[in-house]
């Protein structure tokens, strides 16, 4: 007997807004959740509202943690309000402050301390 399930993967969510986010922002995050070893998918989106777009895949997530990238990138936790991100930086940030909000994704999830990720937008 086979039986398949297509259980949700635990994996840390990332939407971005469709034609509004530079690749490179998106693969500096990525990389922060690689260093941290977590698994991570990345979708594109309609919306480019990074705080609906953080919460949303925070929805989406098993584990709960969702990424939002538009004008700012930011990083929502399912147990928080909506308009209540746990991070928010301006996207134009420094690689190692976007590498940061990725890490800290990942962060959240082991239950280690955050990275600085600079000042808050």
């Amino acid at each position: 007997m086979n039986v398949s399930f297509d259980a949700p993967k635990p994996e840390i969510k990332i939407f971005y807004g469709k034609n509004s986010v530079p690749k490179d922002i998106v693969g500096q995050v990525t990389l922060g959740i690689e260093e941290e070893g977590l698994p991570f998918s990345v979708e594109e989106k309609e919306s480019s509202d990074a705080l609906h777009l953080a919460y949303k895949a925070a929805e989406a997530s098993h584990l709960g943690v969702g990424i939002g990238i538009g004008e700012n990138v930011t990083l929502h936790f399912i147990k928080f309000k909506e308009d209540e991100p746990l991070f928010s930086i301006k996207s134009e940030n420094n690689e190692e402050n976007l590498r940061n909000m990725g890490a800290n994704a990942a962060r959240l999830v082991k239950r280690m301390p955050f990275k600085d990720v600079g000042e808050q937008a």
